[in-house]
């Protein structure tokens, strides 16, 4: 009798932790939409930051952690990112914890994660992708920036979302959008910051339409985007080009749907049943302030001012040293200012030579994407 009660309780306890209850999530942001999901993971003891990544077929981990953790690889590996196919040893993680939910069995591969975070690698020390999403629903709420992962049998959406169709490319998830009416197939990638990214097999050239961005990219805004019940307007376009993931998304997906196209709704993620829950209605994307600030040392400079926006308007100019952002002295991380813009619908500088203080209106401004 002992031994039943014992395995009963411990079959609760189980039950318990099979569900993480709500964990706050944070935004990483490097640019004036969209962002980065980060979350709060405990591994082998250590609690550090993560992201949370659709995109990424595999979990990966930085190296200074996996050594820390003392992880021996068991080969390379080879795994799909929104900027290509990455390599690194494998490893298996330590029991992993979000909130109360604990998992073990999970694998990473160690790889320096500013190869394909970039900056936003700073302070992070690892990603959680496919393989974590894949064991148990999640459900994100990009308004009030939580999640809760767990186990869940239910048929059917929770009230308050309607359910979409989603398969899978490469175990990634892919969903079919309209466009002005015009269905397209893109991977949905929570760890991509940006609306829609456009992957193109040649770069532009000065017909194609939209602003010019450096790498030979285009901006331009699609006016109306669908998904299920769900609506976008004012959705920037990111025009890439990138021959080898094309070549590598064939006719599986046009591109890449960013947090800028998933911020302010509920979500919800089920890709062991090949399902995608969205919250109905019409939601507005917000628009920019036409800038792109670069760190030179210790000082902030705009590398560039986009045409039509409203720095242009403002008379800011490509070079011009910044002294102040939304507040904070320039010295602060690019992180830490992009930070405060966040739900900010207007940017107060001071810039230039002599200082000039100027407050910028977010608007669109991007020609219309053909």
């Amino acid at each position: 009798m002992r031994r039943l009660l014992a395995a009963a309780l411990l079959s609760v306890a189980a039950a318990a932790c099979a569900d993480s209850g709500a964990v706050p999530l944070q935004r990483i942001a490097l640019g004036e939409l969209g962002g980065w999901i980060a979350l709060e993971a405990s591994v082998g003891g250590h609690t550090g930051r993560w992201l949370l990544d659709s995109g990424a077929s595999r979990n990966l981990v930085a190296p200074a952690l996996a050594q820390r953790l003392g992880l021996a690889s068991s080969g390379s590996v080879r795994a799909d990112t929104p900027l290509g196919v990455v390599q690194g040893g494998e490893v298996e993680l330590p029991a992993l914890k979000v909130g109360a939910l604990e998992r073990s069995g999970q694998h990473a591969l160690v790889i320096e994660l500013a190869r394909v975070l970039g900056a936003a690698a700073e302070g992070v020390d690892g990603v959680l992708g496919v393989p974590w999403l894949a064991q148990a629903p999640a459900e994100i709420d990009l308004r009030a920036w939580t999640a809760r992962f767990g186990l869940d049998d239910a048929a059917h959406c929770p009230d308050g979302l309607d359910g979409v169709a989603l398969t899978r490319f490469r175990t990634l998830p892919v969903v079919t959008l309209s466009l002005s009416g015009r269905p397209e197939r893109y991977v949905l990638d929570s760890g991509n910051p940006a609306g829609l990214i456009r992957i193109e097999a040649e770069a532009a050239d000065a017909a194609t339409p939209g602003i010019a961005l450096p790498g030979d990219q285009r901006l331009t805004v699609q006016r109306d985007v669908a998904l299920g019940a769900q609506r976008r307007s004012d959705v920037p376009v990111l025009r890439v080009a990138a021959p080898a993931l094309q070549r590598a998304l064939g006719d599986a997906a046009r591109g890449l749907a960013g947090t800028a196209l998933m911020d302010g709704a509920r979500w919800r993620f089920d890709l062991a049943r090949e399902r995608l829950c969205v919250e109905p209605g019409r939601f507005a994307t917000p628009g920019g302030f036409g800038l792109v600030p670069e760190r030179n040392g210790e000082a902030l400079r705009v590398q560039q001012v986009l045409p039509g926006g409203p720095a242009e308007r403002a008379g800011l100019r490509a070079g011009e040293a910044i002294h102040q952002w939304a507040g904070l002295p320039a010295s602060r991380t690019l992180a830490e200012l992009w930070q405060a813009l966040q739900g900010q619908d207007e940017l107060a500088l001071v810039a230039g030579e002599p200082p000039r203080a100027l407050r910028l209106q977010r608007a669109i401004f991007a020609p219309a994407a053909p």
